[in-house]
Parts: C-alpha cells; sequence; structure tokens
C-alpha cells in the first residue's frame, strides 16, 4: 500500500468533523426534515452508516456505534413507512433504494456484534440485480459503469449472503462488464467456482485486489470521466468476503467485525 492509506484516509476525515459528531449526534439535521418527500431515500441511511465507518475506522468505537444505531432505525422507519414511493425520481431509483438500506442494516446490525444476517443480504441482492436488469437506462446492454457497479453490489451481496447459486446467476449474465468492473467481475466467478476454498494463486490474487481498491489513488478515468466506484462498500464488501472465503475455516463461520474493520484500514 502506498503511504496515503485507506487508513490515515480516514483519519483525516475523522479528525476534520471530529467536534461535530457529538452535536450531529443531538441534532441530526436530517430529522429535521423527515416529513419531506424524499427523492433519495435511501440518504439519510447512507450517510449515517458513512459517518459509522469513518469512526470505525478511525477506533472511535463509542461515535461509530452511534452513527450505526442512527442508521438501523433510518432503515426501519423508512420501511413501516414506505418511503421508497415518494416522488417520481424515488420511483424510478426502486427497489435500488430499497437495498441499499437493506445492505446498511444488515451490516450495521452485525458491525455491532449482531449475526450476520444472510437473508436480508440476499434480499438486498436480487433489489439491486432487479433495478439493473428493470429500471436503469440501459438496462437493455449495460454501458453506464454506474449499473455496472450497482450489480456488483448485487453480486457481492449474494456473497456475503453465502448464495452461490444466485451469485453465479448474476455473474452468468450476458450483459457485457468493463474496466474495473470487469476484474472484479473475474474474480468472483473464479471464487464461487472454487469454492469453499480455492487455490492460492486465487486467495493471493483476492488480497492484490482488496490492496487495489483501497488505494486512495486509484481510479479509473474515461473521457475525463472517473468510472463508478462506490469505493467505501467495496472496500467493506471485499473484506468481510476475504475474512468469509479466505481467512476464515469455513464461509459458514460468522466473520468478526473487529477483524474485517482492522483488515480494511490498515
Amino acid at each position: 500500500m502506498k503511504e496515503a492509506s485507506f487508513a490515515k484516509r480516514y483519519i483525516r476525515r475523522w479528525a476534520d468533523y471530529e467536534s461535530s459528531y457529538d452535536e450531529l449526534a443531538r441534532n441530526d439535521p436530517r430529522h429535521g426534515h423527515w416529513d419531506r418527500p424524499k427523492d433519495l431515500p435511501a440518504g439519510g441511511v447512507g450517510a449515517s452508516f458513512s459517518d459509522g465507518l469513518v469512526c470505525a475506522y478511525a477506533g472511535d468505537h463509542r461515535r461509530a456505534g452511534m452513527f450505526f444505531r442512527r442508521a438501523i432505525d433510518y432503515a426501519n422507519r423508512l420501511e413501516v413507512e414506505d418511503r421508497f414511493h415518494d416522488t417520481e425520481v424515488a420511483e424510478a431509483g426502486y427497489p435500488r433504494s430499497h437495498a441499499e438500506v437493506i445492505r446498511a442494516r444488515a451490516l450495521g446490525r452485525w458491525l455491532l456484534g449482531e449475526p450476520l444476517n444472510r437473508a436480508d443480504l440476499r434480499r438486498a441482492a436480487e433489489m439491486f440485480a432487479t433495478w439493473c436488469l428493470t429500471k436503469a437506462s440501459d438496462h437493455r446492454r449495460f454501458s453506464s459503469s454506474l449499473t455496472m457497479d450497482f450489480y456488483l453490489q448485487g453480486v457481492r451481496a449474494a456473497l456475503m449472503a453465502h448464495d452461490l447459486d444466485y451469485a453465479r446467476c448474476l455473474l452468468s449474465t450476458k450483459h457485457r462488464l468493463r474496466w474495473h468492473h470487469s476484474v472484479e467481475r473475474d474474480l468472483w466467478t473464479r471464487l464461487v467456482n472454487a469454492c469453499p476454498r480455492g487455490d492460492a494463486k486465487l486467495r493471493d490474487d483476492i488480497e492484490c485486489f482488496f490492496d487495489r481498491i483501497r488505494d486512495p489513488a486509484f481510479e479509473e478515468v474515461l473521457d475525463g470521466v472517473p468510472t463508478a466506484m462506490d469505493r467505501e462498500a467495496l472496500a467493506l464488501d471485499t473484506g468481510l468476503m476475504r475474512e468469509m472465503y479466505v481467512v476464515n475455516a469455513s464461509p459458514y463461520d460468522d466473520p468478526s467485525p473487529q477483524a474485517v474493520i482492522d483488515a480494511v484500514a490498515r
């Protein structure tokens, strides 16, 4: 890893916002706008979950837990009130937005010490894929890096759920994935085909991929525009899958949240 490591990047972010976290805990501005129609219903959940990860990677476990619990509370309320269809924009983003909420809640609970909810991750996987295949502007023939990124979030959710059959189904799509998305697809296809453990070459390639995507300098630019990469989701998902399929004796063993946080932030 280069000197500007993933850990240092997040420690700097934590230091920049550390003084405001307690005030944000007492008075979350997003809560005051709850009743307004939401174009992006997953936004509040994602922002709180991201704040939690910043704190977790910086070793601030108290505030991390606070933000993860807030993300879970937001997710539950969104579902109870069915706020995924408030506007035409929100409807266009459904069920992808619901998938983002389910993923964040499942991982937030796991990071707080609960067992990994694989059933919820399997639901999220199907929702990510459904949106990409039916509602994305390029759903007939993938051309957008953003669509490819969301599709692979579905693949990773299926792998975190250890539903290898569904992951294999998604990976066998006839849609062409390009750029770093193609590299990721090939790696997870090899993993699915090699389970339960794979060989040393596959494990080494997973480690290399894990290091690559956590390098803040890694970026692909096409015609002056960076390709889509939810680096935060990609790093955490890959760290969790690395724990399941490379580190643990069995992928059925519950992965250790602290081991994954430490590996991502190293």
